[in-house]
């Protein structure tokens, strides 16, 4: 299968980009780098779709990109509405015209974090901030452009990449010896994005489509016993992290968030279990495949 990828300096599209791209991979990728198409300018984003298509077809569209950051959203809704929602659309409708697959991708940020425990695909949606609201607003986009497409919510994604996420921030510091103060009332479910590359090749290979939330099983977890599970578990593998502190701290004192967050949104990838496709293992049991090759 030929796949244009986009977002592969990032990292779920890393993932992609590195697993797919193995010399042993089924998968042939074309890289869509910023350079080649600045998701932040929709209307150019046809022309460039075609000259690629034109070059070399491909059978789908695999889209990581996003503009995630949610103050960087708030003080740049336009650049969140061209990345998430009008660029998105723009490739799902080239998608339908083409015969071909859209795979996008989504977040828990779309939910109003109200309701505890984990949610299913066809629980409310009730963004409360510009980076949600942008991507639910993706969401219908690409579904109403390409009905066929695959839409997949992730959350709290931790794997190899350049950027770091909060595992390897949390252990960086661990092994510096730093305190760390860590947020302990705002809930969701730590994903591994090699597991979401297993799970996006099994979902197009089983023609599926709609939404589908894509993350690891497990309780939720907060910030803080995120933090304190993946020391732990560092230690178990004998990784030399010192007796560090971990402050927990609540989301209403932190003064330096300027956009609110969603407190409950831990996923329940329902339609994995209902579908007989596959149960996701349990985060910590991917952490642990993490912490060896990290």
């Amino acid at each position: 299968m030929r796949v244009l990828l986009t977002g592969s300096t990032g990292r779920l599209g890393g993932a992609f980009f590195s697993l797919w791209g193995a010399a042993d991979s089924p998968y042939d990728v074309i890289n869509l780098t910023r350079a080649d198409a600045d998701l932040a300018d929709a209307a150019a984003l046809r022309a460039v779709l075609e000259q690629i298509w034109n070059r070399s077809p491909f059978d789908a569209i695999v889209n990581p990109a996003a503009l995630s950051g949610l103050e960087q959203c708030l003080d740049f809704p336009e650049q969140a509405q061209q990345v998430n929602v009008d660029s998105p659309k723009v490739m799902a409708e080239f998608c339908q015209e083409k015969g071909i697959r859209m795979v996008h991708f989504s977040t828990d940020y779309v939910f109003g974090g109200q309701q505890e425990g984990r949610l299913c695909e066809g629980d409310v949606t009730d963004p409360v901030n510009v980076y949600g609201k942008s991507k639910r607003a993706g969401e219908l986009a690409v579904l109403a452009a390409s009905p066929d497409s695959l839409v997949c919510r992730v959350s709290w994604l931790f794997g190899p990449a350049t950027a770091k996420s909060h595992f390897d921030h949390v252990l960086d510091r661990a092994l510096s010896g730093d305190e760390q103060n860590l947020i302990s009332d705002k809930f969701s479910i730590p994903t591994f994005t090699h597991d979401i590359v297993e799970w996006v090749e099994l979902l197009l290979g089983n023609k599926k489509s709609g939404i589908y939330h894509l993350c690891n099983s497990g309780d939720p977890e907060s910030w803080y016993s995120y933090a304190e599970t993946v020391c732990r578990l560092a230690r178990e593998q004998g990784h030399p992290l010192p007796e560090v502190r971990l402050i927990p701290s609540l989301i209403k004192d932190a003064d330096f968030f300027r956009e609110p967050r969603p407190v409950h949104t831990a996923m329940l990838p329902q339609r994995l279990h209902d579908e007989g496709l596959v149960t996701p293992r349990h985060w910590m049991e991917a952490a642990h495949v993490y912490l060896k090759i990290r």
